[in-house]
């Protein structure tokens, strides 16, 4: 009698936000149902270009609500009692950090009571892994790792980033004894595609709505014809990992730097080539194109003071960005990494250059304030006209009320702060520095939330806090 083969243990640690192919990789392996059960996701670190302002824990955030917007499309709930994501490293090896996080508890958990190997794809710096082997060695024999890092092993020196982000977490993970696979970004540059063979291969379910929507907007903004889609390359050797040529090489050849030396034993496996005829990009299409749809309710969230293509930001210092090309490019990316393709978008205002609504995900209902109502002029009809048929949903005049079922209690939205209600608390934004909380409401002006929307569940945190009176102190007159 045959025995059905058992499902593989995948726990995917991955650099989410810092690039669409991630997103591939995710879609990709919880499509894979039937051969895979992805125990966890674990987010890894990675710097953000523009951090004036934002650390790497910032851009782990961003990648947790990726993350999490991926998972429930596959009806996967991540929750405080029930955690599917996990928070990684919060800082690189290389830089002195030490210190064990939710993401690597993870591993070593799963790692110990697992009765097989569980498998670990790596799609960014092996920090999180290497952090779990100094915590306990012992684990290397109860878990094999899968990374996608270094350059053909020919090469002088590494130019990949997974590497150059920490060099100490990869060597620490070359001299341990865990079982390693690396996947060459040379053989994940071949996995690429145009926004006309997407479309023209993909069924219309939520999974290829919405990796659509986001290599739409990577082309767009890049000006480029097409992306490469590198770390579905991993997820696809875990699945068919016969398929795939590897060849047992010293694990020397991949140092180098002079300081560290390794075992003459120590063997690693190294992926050479790639099943011929396409097979990976035709086995991820296959795969995410019958996955099962479910059902995703829109969210709601809200934003002020974008100031798309508003030069005078730069110069005046007063966004973190070294130019309005880079603030308009991060201001996309972070709103389109927040917002679905059907989610509802309360614009309070200042949105700037309105070419820039074809580029972002969502309906977006603006809120004039000054800025608008300046280039409105005498004839608001005809520029709410002129709106809406660029993509806006609708362009509203003067404030609006929102009643208890979005927000839980009855609310206000308008540009500016000293227009709000007296009958209600009021969302606003319009000030730029200093005011978030006031008595009447609180600012959702971008400068105060990671130049990103905030969605409901944070609105309603702030509302709470200023209804309380929770520390009078925060309360700026």
């Amino acid at each position: 009698m045959k025995t059905e083969n058992k499902k593989i243990n995948l726990i995917i640690d991955s650099d989410i936000s810092n690039g669409i192919d991630d997103q591939f990789a995710l879609a990709y392996a919880l499509s894979s149902a039937e051969k895979l059960n992805v125990v966890a996701i674990t987010i890894a670190p990675y710097r953000v270009e523009w951090k004036n302002n934002l650390s790497i824990r910032d851009g782990m955030i961003d990648s947790r609500i990726c993350g999490n917007r991926i998972a429930k499309m596959f009806g996967i709930k991540h929750t405080a009692d029930k955690p599917f994501i996990y928070m990684g490293s919060s800082g690189f090896l290389s830089e002195g950090y030490d210190e064990v996080s939710p993401a690597v508890e993870k591993i070593l958990q799963v790692a110990r009571e697992s009765e097989g190997k569980v498998w670990i794809c790596c799609l960014g710096p092996l920090t999180n892994v290497a952090m779990a082997l100094r915590e306990d060695p012992k684990i290397a024999s109860k878990i094999k790792v899968v990374w996608m890092g270094t350059d053909n092993v020919l090469v002088k020196r590494f130019a990949d980033l997974n590497f150059r982000s920490d060099k100490v977490a990869f060597y620490e993970v070359l001299a341990s004894k865990v079982d390693l696979t690396v996947f060459p970004t040379f053989l994940g540059r071949s996995f690429v595609t145009s926004k006309y063979e997407f479309e023209s291969n993909i069924v219309g379910n939520n999974v290829t709505k919405y990796l659509k929507t986001i290599l739409d907007n990577y082309i767009f903004n890049q000006d480029v014809g097409v992306n490469t889609i590198y770390d579905i390359g991993p997820i696809a050797y875990v699945l068919n990992k016969s398929k795939f040529t590897t060849e047992k090489i010293d694990a020397n050849m991949l140092v180098k730097d002079k300081e560290y030396m390794l075992h003459n034993d120590r063997k690693i496996n190294y992926v050479v080539s790639v099943p011929a005829n396409s097979f990976v990009w035709k086995d991820f299409l296959n795969t995410v194109n019958a996955s099962k749809t479910h059902y995703l309710k829109p969210k709601v969230l809200f934003t002020s003071d974008t100031h798309f293509g508003h030069e005078r930001k730069v110069k005046a210092k007063l966004v973190p960005f070294k130019s309005v090309e880079e603030m308009n490019s991060e201001l996309v990316r972070r709103w389109n990494n927040k917002v679905g393709p059907e989610d509802l978008v309360y614009h309070i205002g200042d949105f700037g250059d309105y070419e820039y609504i074809k580029q972002l995900n969502g309906r977006v209902v603006l809120i004039c304030g000054n800025n608008e109502l300046k280039d409105a002029g005498k004839n608001f009809e005809s520029f709410r006209q002129k709106l809406i048929d660029m993509g806006f949903v609708d362009v509203i005049k003067d404030g609006i009320y929102l009643d208890e079922s979005v927000l839980g209690r009855k609310v206000y939205l308008t540009h500016k702060p000293t227009d709000h209600a007296k009958d209600c608390l009021t969302l606003f934004g319009h000030v730029h520095s200093i005011n978030l909380l006031k008595t009447f409401g609180f600012n959702v002006c971008v400068t105060y939330h990671y130049y990103a929307p905030i969605d409901v569940s944070t609105a309603k945190r702030y509302l709470a806090f200023v209804a309380n009176g929770l520390d009078e102190d925060a309360i700026i007159e």
